[in-house]
């Protein structure tokens, strides 16, 4: 199966680098993530083909060898993760766009079966939606379809692309004017099925407003928002059985400080029901940063602490644990995505810079403990994994990352990283306690 999954990549490259021989790259229309390893990649308008036409794709291969996979044994599992893409485009007035995107994902040597949703999934359809825009003084845009919603640094909302990558059912109003933007939207998220085609999950949905005003403040930009959350069929602590709303007010602050500081403060507060519990928690982050020097290779130091709330007692009839929604994971609570912004206190230190003008590299530092023991510890989906109200100590343990990533050419980029959890006293009582190793190297062809 790896050797087939390979040989169809490079099939993949030599049809997709053909359509867009010739072209000349844009970065408006294919922005590039800020998350270490990830691309997200729009269409790429070729020369050769009509105005109103857009082709293109993303070839994506990372290999892989953890040990210490869910942290209760040493074995080490070798396998190559392969994804594709082809982007469809078409634009027949100013006004209009259509977008298509296909997606084939499959894996290589895999040991466990079943292989899992986040990293499986025959050709399906990604993305499919229509887009109405007006470009003006204030300028609209909306778009109806199966699309990515991302807001702010993807911490309740992201297509979370390191893996299979998300996207949503979804409706969103867009209205900008210099320097505020809103965005109206509501949708449900797309399942991942990999017998069928993906649909959206049945009886829970998303629905927001998000905002944004930059130079508020000098230097400045702050993003007020409230989402809501609703799910149907589901049970109290109790067992009462019953549905869900999930209010969630924040806000998110970024900017620049005077002597090369640059700083980003979220805070989300929860309120509603859930059957016939009421819901009450909330979550914060900070992150500050500073840039050495002006020097070329541009030295960057940074520092952050994350809390999320948990409950403390269990059939009180309150529900304490911070919902997280449909977050984007890797570029926060360290590299390996064990653990995720539910129950939890993460402090990090990190450092990052440019060795020479293509090759980023990043290392990062991370404590980890639990907000309170008597709430489970939860993985990077949000399930629980681990729950042992006995233990003396909350400390989840350390995490070491590194991460290098080389911009070849226009098109493709490589890179790998390597991180390692060692286990604290809470893993170690509940019987957790080897550790968790993960390697990995990776291509992306953007075409």
């Amino acid at each position: 199966m790896g050797y087939r999954t390979i040989l169809s990549e490079i099939t993949i490259c030599c049809l997709l680098s053909a359509a867009s021989a010739g072209a000349k790259m844009n970065d408006d229309a294919a922005p590039a993530s800020a998350a270490a390893g990830t691309i997200m990649v729009d269409s790429v308008p070729t020369e050769k083909l009509p105005g109103w036409l857009q082709v293109g794709g993303q070839v994506r291969g990372r290999f892989e060898s953890p040990s210490g996979t869910s942290l209760l044994n040493s074995s080490r599992d070798s396998y190559y993760l392969s994804r594709i893409r082809v982007d469809l485009g078409v634009k027949p007035f100013p006004w209009l766009r259509l977008f298509a995107e296909a997606q084939d994902a499959r894996v290589g040597a895999y040991n466990t079966a079943p292989v899992p949703s986040t990293i499986y999934n025959p050709m399906d359809l990604r993305q499919g939606y229509v887009e109405l825009a007006h470009e003006g003084r204030v300028s609209e845009r909306f778009r109806a379809g199966r699309q990515e919603l991302e807001f702010g640094g993807g911490r309740l909302i992201s297509p979370s692309d390191w893996g299979m990558s998300r996207s949503f059912d979804a409706i969103d109003v867009s209205v900008s004017g210099g320097p505020a933007k809103v965005d109206l939207f509501a949708g449900s998220p797309v399942l991942i099925d990999a017998t069928r085609f993906d649909r959206h999950k049945p009886g829970e949905h998303l629905y927001g407003v998000y905002t944004s005003w930059a130079n508020l403040l000098p230097s400045m930009t702050v993003e007020p928002y409230v989402l809501f959350k609703t799910n149907v069929q589901i049970k109290s602590e109790t067992g009462v059985p019953g549905d869900a709303l999930v209010v969630s007010p924040g806000a998110r602050l970024t900017g620049k400080a005077p002597g090369r500081l640059d700083y980003i403060v979220e805070v989300v507060v929860q309120r509603g029901s859930y059957s016939s519990d009421r819901i009450s928690s909330h979550a914060a982050s900070a992150v500050a940063g500073w840039t050495v020097s002006n020097a070329a290779w541009k030295p960057r130091l940074s520092a952050e602490y994350t809390y999320a709330s948990g409950d403390a007692a269990s059939k009180d009839g309150a529900r304490n644990t911070f919902d997280p929604f449909y977050p984007g994971n890797h570029s926060y609570y360290g590299m390996i995505d064990q653990f995720c912004w539910k129950n939890l206190k993460n402090y990090r230190a990190g450092f990052d810079f440019v060795t020479f003008k293509k090759l980023k590299v990043r290392g990062d530092f991370n404590e980890f403990y639990l907000a309170t023991v008597q709430d489970g510890l939860y993985s990077s989906s949000g399930s629980s994994i681990v729950l042992n109200r006995k233990a003396t100590s909350s400390h989840l343990g350390w995490e070491l990352n590194s991460v290098a990533l080389y911009q070849w050419s226009k098109i493709w980029k490589f890179g790998g990283g390597l991180g390692h959890l060692w286990a604290g006293d809470f893993l170690k009582q509940s019987k957790y306690g080897l550790g968790y190793t993960y390697p990995y190297f990776m291509l992306v062809g953007s075409f």
